[in-house]
């Protein structure tokens, strides 16, 4: 199979392993809600926090080496692997020792055994993780789809069994630990690497700075990711903010969706061809371009029909978020850019500079969430915008932008087709919604605004934008 024809499979078959299993995460979710007591989620919720942190940890950045080095020994893969284990074995120990610590804190009595339990994910999932990254430097996404589809499959059939037997939380537990064994045994069964005893520190040190590095920013962002969420919980309260992290995941779900799907197979794409600057402004623009035809008229749709969207699914007492909505628009549009940005870092070696931005960044981010709390939900989300789109925005982009030689305006001009056709889709929905809201319940609004909103969109970029368009329609054959 060729280059060109191993990267259309590998967007296919990401796409079709995001789109299964979440819904089968979906499916599954709504049987267990009705099984299991809110509690038992509040539970598995509390132990998720300490595990999701932990988990940052897990490889300290040695996947992105894998897939980034276009020339890897054997003994260097050896190293890693055994350097993995290693720290996966640790992680399980650390959160074995303190979870006696976290459950006196919490007063939650079962937190102690789940973390422990829990804490095994680390050793078993160690074992596979060079494995995975091989899979996607070699773009068999093919392979790593079919694994992930069948592990998802038969860990939420378990659980709902699970929960149907009387295991309560215990369901919700072994589901984690049944999908991380499953998928590491068919990650060992789908690649032809097997570890040796030949290893090399040495090599690991020379990667180190990189791993490190990528490290760093995720352990910075993730603290940036929560900021908001704990000043708002702390100062203005829980209800505000359920208020604010609705609005955030209505607005912002189908961008990270699409964007881990685009990420996942370009940045071992664009890792091939690191050296070649002429090739990877291209690929990257082709991507940036089908991004922006997807995202820009999913937000602006949001965006329109945020009163029915919200009144109709959530309800009266949610009113607070549709105004939220339509202060995160812009901030939205430009994250589904400005996302794709770390790929170019990775790629070209240079997590380094993607760590001192990402300080820099991070630091600004969370003074506009602290100076907007006295103004309220609203406030912080005005001063995050504000933030994103006027402060931070143009040098998010110009300075990796310069890894590749790429011109904004180049960007500008692959953009600016998708932008005009969901202006113009929105400018006509947002008429149509005026009248049909004086008309209409909600509910029927909303069967008619979003079908036709899809119609206009398709049909002003037949019109003014049929490349991108056909590129997608290919890509999806």
């Amino acid at each position: 199979m060729s280059f060109k024809n191993n990267v259309i499979s590998g967007f296919k078959w990401s796409s079709i392993s995001q789109i299964v299993r979440q819904g089968m995460q979906f499916l599954t979710l709504i049987i267990l809600a009705r099984l299991l007591s809110p509690s038992d989620f509040g539970v598995l919720g509390i132990a998720l926090i300490i595990t999701n942190f932990i988990a940052i940890f897990k490889d300290l950045g040695t996947s992105a080496v894998i897939i980034h080095k276009k020339d890897i020994s054997n003994s260097l893969k050896n190293t890693i692997f055994y350097f993995n284990c290693s720290f996966g074995l640790l992680a399980t120990l650390v959160l074995f020792l303190i979870a006696p610590v976290i459950s006196q804190i919490y007063t939650e009595q079962k937190l102690l055994l789940i973390l422990r339990v829990l804490s095994c994910n680390f050793t078993i999932s160690s074992f596979s993780t060079i494995h995975k990254a091989l899979l996607e430097k070699e773009l068999k996404f093919n392979q790593l789809a079919k694994v992930e589809i069948i592990a998802t499959v038969i860990s939420s059939t378990v659980s709902v069994v699970l929960a149907l037997l009387g295991y309560g939380v215990w369901s919700l537990v072994y589901q984690i630990l049944i999908i991380t064994t499953i998928t590491t045994v068919l990650l060992w069964c789908n690649t032809q690497w097997k570890p040796n005893f030949s290893f090399n520190l040495g090599e690991l040190r020379e990667v180190r700075e990189y791993s490190l590095s990528l490290t760093g920013y995720t352990i910075f962002n993730f603290f940036i990711r929560n900021a908001d969420d704990f000043l708002i919980g702390k100062v203005l309260g829980t209800q505000a903010l359920g208020y604010y992290t609705l609005a955030y995941r209505l607005m912002l779900h189908p961008l990270v969706s699409i964007s881990t799907v685009i990420a996942r197979v370009m940045f071992p794409v664009l890792s091939k061809i690191q050296e070649d600057n002429a090739r990877f402004r291209f690929a990257y623009l082709r991507v940036v371009g089908i991004i922006a035809l997807i995202t820009f008229p999913i937000i602006m749709t949001i965006s329109i029909i945020a009163e029915p969207l919200i009144l109709t699914f959530f309800g009266e007492e949610w009113k607070p978020v549709i105004s939220l909505l339509l202060i995160f628009t812009p901030t939205a549009m430009i994250q589904s850019i400005t996302t794709t940005v770390g790929i170019i870092y990775q790629a070209k070696g240079r997590t380094d500079l993607m760590l001192q931005w990402g300080i820099f960044a991070g630091i600004l981010i969370i003074f506009s969430f602290v100076f907007g709390l006295r103004w309220g939900i609203n406030g912080v989300a005005v001063a995050y915008s504000f933030t994103s789109f006027f402060i931070l925005f143009y040098p998010s982009i110009a300075i990796p932008f310069k890894l590749i030689d790429l011109s904004i305006f180049r960007l500008i001009e692959i953009l600016w087709r998708s932008f005009i056709s969901s202006i113009f889709m929105s400018a006509i929905i947002s008429k149509i919604e005026f009248f049909l809201s004086h008309n209409l319940p909600t509910g029927w609004a909303l069967a008619i605004l979003v079908p036709l909103g899809i119609f206009i969109y398709l049909l002003t970029s037949c019109l003014i934008n049929r490349q991108q368009l056909l590129a997608v329609i290919n890509l999806a054959r």
